[in-house]
């Protein structure tokens, strides 16, 4: 199963490194900051291939990502096996001219059975300031497939102010399975929301609050999944 999660633009300051200070012809300094944070992998079919099942007899890319500083090297590795250009028919590595190095995908060319295993994609930065190699392994299996959603809910749902709301999502499919979250319009839920598993709770609910509600479910796999409600809050004339 993929482990990892995204990370927005900018530094993970978490992983940060001070390693020294580059001093220039004028005694300027300017501190360097090493990073690597965690790879990761996501999974996609040629389009012009997709029919009913997602990996039959198909062409599929497995792309992996790491935010770095100094710029990352890849390594694919397939089981315990190292995986390099060349080292199997079935399999092409590659970086994409436009990314500058900051991806390398592996193309894994119509599936035979042997392709369905674990693959691990190792970034590193060379031991620079000490800073270890981070991997991640990703589980390809003949039942892999982007995710898929259903909200048990009515659209629009019309409320009173003060009303409590649930809003439920569930998957119906997808593997790995699915981690299913809930957005607006502004990316923002109300405070006083209330996230359990794929059910958003909205407790005494306010004309602030009304808008449009929707359930993601990202499993990396193909693109992710997405399913709106709008919920409408009457308004009481005294």
């Amino acid at each position: 199963m993929f482990v990892g999660w995204e990370h927005g633009e900018g530094y993970n300051f978490q992983s940060l490194h001070l390693c020294g200070t580059m001093t220039s012809m004028r005694h300027a300094h300017t501190t360097l900051y090493t990073y690597l944070d965690d790879p990761i992998v996501t999974v996609h079919q040629s389009i012009g291939e997709a029919k009913e099942q997602f990996y039959y007899e198909r062409t599929v890319f497995l792309r992996c990502v790491a935010n770095s500083n100094p710029p990352v090297r890849y390594s694919w590795h397939r089981g315990r096996e190292v995986l390099t250009q060349g080292s199997d028919k079935g399999v092409e590595i590659y970086e994409p001219f436009f990314t500058q190095g900051e991806t390398k995908i592996l193309k894994l060319k119509n599936l035979r059975p042997q392709d369905y295993a674990n693959y691990s994609c190792i970034s590193s930065v060379r031991n620079v300031c000490g800073i270890p190699d981070r991997s991640v392994i990703f589980r390809l299996t003949n039942k892999t497939a982007s995710p898929s959603i259903k909200l048990l809910v009515e659209d629009p749902i019309v409320v009173n102010p003060g009303q409590t709301v649930s809003l439920v999502c569930i998957t119906t499919g997808g593997e790995p399975p699915p981690l299913l979250t809930w957005v607006t319009a502004n990316d923002t839920l109300p405070q006083r929301s209330q996230v359990k598993g794929g059910t958003l709770t909205l407790p005494a609910i306010s004309s602030e609050e009304a808008g449009v509600y929707s359930c993601v479910a990202s499993n990396n796999v193909g693109n992710p999944a997405k399913k709106s409600t709008t919920i409408v809050v009457r308004f009481f004339v005294r």
